[in-house]
């Protein structure tokens, strides 16, 4: 069992904890994986900023477990908040458990104004982060150890993330499940969620089978669910169309709409893929190869191979194995 701990503090603000909480607790509602997930803080009892009042915040923990996630929630920064007990109690809290002698791997992740918290606590201290863009300029000038960046929707440093604040909280914590669980369980949550799980210019690239899964349209995930897995379907053919109960002209017209691919094109993307897992990962000949990937004959393998690798599969073997000779 993994823990969540999200930690509140008076004045939060609705969405940079909603956003994180209702992201990581679609862990284990779908099965994903067994994630608790608990509001802590130093009080037991909180106002929103927004006026809410928010009660059952546990106590901070004891002890936080290496394989744990930490979530520091965005307030509305004020001088008084930052001044006060609470502020005062939780980043010692911070400081105590994740600093110094007493320093562990446990992922640590501050949504908007909660970075100001890690940094008093310490833990932005040569560190890559950012916040919400009307703060930068006073966390630079709070942590002039830190390395502040702006233009950003969030920056991990090792085991230390912060995000701009507000709805890229929810980007954030989709990140951090795909970190822990994979891209597939992140893409699952996202889904449920109806928001889009995306990629940003310096993540790494999506397997094929994930790729183009950010839209909301419930019948073209069924679609695309259908060809992962079943590479060697027919998805040009009326009956696999009519298996959703649409016509071949309609599915191809909203499949492209949705995912800027037509069925073909994703089911050729996927075959590539397995076609370079295999070839990297097992010894198969490229005949045995085409065919665990799909392909109805070697000819029809090599010819779209051809189109989108460089070298032949021989070459391809050798250059990205991953078998130990």
């Amino acid at each position: 069992m993994r823990s969540a701990y999200l930690l509140v503090l008076p004045g939060v603000h609705m969405l940079d904890l909603a956003g994180p909480l209702q992201i990581l607790s679609t862990v284990s509602e779908l099965g994903i994986g067994r994630l608790s997930v608990q509001c802590v803080g130093p009080d037991a009892t909180v106002q929103a900023f927004q006026g809410v009042a928010l009660g059952r915040i546990e106590a901070l923990p004891t002890r936080v477990g290496s394989r744990d996630l930490v979530v520091v929630i965005g307030s509305k920064l004020q001088a008084a908040l930052m001044a006060s007990q609470a502020w005062r109690d939780a980043a010692t809290w911070l400081r105590r458990m994740f600093t110094g002698r007493h320093a562990t791997d446990t992922t640590i992740a501050a949504v908007c104004t909660g970075a100001f918290l890690l940094g008093d606590a310490g833990l932005l201290d040569g560190r890559l982060c950012t916040t919400h863009h009307a703060f930068i300029r006073k966390l630079r000038a709070r942590q002039p150890h830190a390395s502040v960046v702006d233009n950003r929707v969030f920056v991990s440093d090792e085991n230390i993330w912060t995000s701009a604040g507000v709805a890229s909280g929810i980007d954030m914590a989709l990140r951090l499940v795909a970190e822990i669980f994979g891209d597939e369980a992140a893409i699952r949550v996202a889904r449920e969620n109806v928001v889009p799980f995306r990629r940003f210019s310096n993540d790494p690239r999506l397997d094929p089978q994930y790729q183009s899964r950010s839209h909301g349209n419930p019948l073209i995930h069924a679609v695309q669910d259908a060809i992962s897995q079943d590479l060697q379907a027919s998805v040009s053919a009326p009956h696999f169309a009519q298996s959703f109960a649409i016509s071949v002209r309609h599915l191809s017209r909203v499949f492209l709409e949705e995912t800027g691919l037509t069925p073909k094109q994703y089911q050729l993307a996927l075959r590539m893929a397995r076609a370079r897992k295999l070839l990297t990962a097992s010894n198969l000949s490229v005949e045995e190869v085409s065919s665990k990937s799909g392909f109805s004959s070697v000819q029809a393998f090599r010819s779209c191979w051809d189109k989108m690798e460089t070298m032949p599969p021989s070459q391809y073997r050798k250059s990205n194995s991953t078998i130990r000779r």
